[in-house]
């Protein structure tokens, strides 16, 4: 008898699926990108929804900045920026997941997947996009018909620009370099003194500045006719929303290249088994259409976010005429996902985004 109960135990062992054996999900511990509008707001869009699907699995909210935190020990599902894509796979800190695992794929504008794409295997969701765009008052004739900013060399009363920041100034480099010599992603040593004098006339003598961060605050209390500053800083304008628009600019006598930053939600490299798929499904919820619609909307003013997804678009622009201009910045066959710079993992905050 003990030899057949030792045998029956045996056989339970070998034909029991790796599931039964793995220890349940019992809470899920996640972070949203810290740049949002309203990081809370979206955690709590997520949450409800999750609840729908998954009410006896809690989420645990963690905070988690991807260009300065280090490992995210501890933490199953973060956000990344497409610039820190190669540092944070060569960290062997996120791992990717299966394309079609993605729900809804062809909703995301491919660029945006091809931007977390590396050798046919895919390490996030998109869920944001972002780029330095020129933010301008319809009325301004010469920022109607602006292409590039070095066309308003001459015009220093018209922008406020906080380029010497050194939040903005890499970004800035390299939007230059990138326009200058046509490339998507160059290299920061690409850039020649031409590239950086280019920059100079726009940071330093050519434009006007404000002591605020907050560009679009400046703008918006009548300081110049535009400011350059990302898409979703337009929520915090108040008497000028009305006659202000966004469009993509050179910043070089070039040609302008099409670039964008994304944001996506990431599995952590140490999540296995149904744990794993559970932190899919998650990242899902994180890339929901329907949960970014409601984020794009916040007590009933427009956030103006860029998204990676396309079906947001059309009911947005029902409301809010600015979100057709925003669909067509996103919306963009020529657009690149900014994956540089990318200098490793930075000890500074040197190439987070600002307002």
């Amino acid at each position: 008898m003990k030899k057949l109960t030792i045998f029956l135990c045996l056989l339970v062992l070998l034909f029991c699926p790796v599931s039964c054996l793995a220890e349940p999900v019992e809470s899920l511990t996640y972070a949203v990108f810290p740049y949002l509008p309203d990081p809370e707001y979206y955690q709590e869009l997520i949450e409800r929804r999750w609840a729908e699907l998954e009410p006896d699995i809690p989420l645990i909210r963690a905070d988690w900045n991807c260009y300065t935190d280090g490992k995210p020990d501890g933490i199953d599902v973060v956000m990344v920026d497409a610039v820190q894509r190669d540092a944070l796979i060569a960290a062997g800190w996120i791992q990717p997941i299966s394309r079609a695992m993605v729900q809804d794929a062809g909703d995301l504008f491919p660029f945006a997947l091809e931007g977390f794409t590396v050798e046919d295997e895919l390490y996030g969701i998109p869920v944001f996009l972002c780029g330095n765009f020129l933010i301008y008052d319809t009325a301004c004739q010469a920022l109607v018909e602006a292409e590039h900013l070095t066309d308003l060399a001459g015009e220093s009363e018209l922008l406020v620009v906080n380029a010497e920041n050194p939040l903005n100034r890499p970004q800035y480099i390299v939007e230059t370099i990138a326009d200058t010599l046509g490339k998507a992603n160059p290299s920061l040593e690409e850039g020649d003194e031409d590239c950086l004098e280019l920059l100079d006339r726009l940071s330093v003598s050519a434009h006007r500045k404000d002591e605020d961060p907050e560009v679009a605050r400046a703008y918006d209390a009548g300081i110049g006719q535009g400011y350059i500053g990302f898409s979703e800083s337009m929520h915090l304008l108040k008497s000028r929303t009305g006659s202000t628009s966004i469009k993509a600019v050179s910043f070089s006598e070039q040609e302008n290249i099409f670039r964008v930053y994304a944001d996506a939600a990431a599995v952590t490299a140490e999540v296995q088994g149904e744990r794993y798929e559970k932190c899919v499904e998650l990242m899902n919820v994180m890339a929901e259409a329907d949960v970014l619609t409601a984020l794009s909307v916040h007590g009933g003013d427009p956030q103006y976010l860029l998204l990676a997804r396309k079906s947001p678009y059309p009911s947005l622009t029902e409301h809010f005429p600015l979100y057709q201009l925003l669909e067509k910045l996103a919306d963009n066959e020529s657009n690149h996902v900014i994956l540089t710079p990318s200098p490793g993992m930075p000890e500074e905050e040197t190439l987070a985004p600002a307002a």
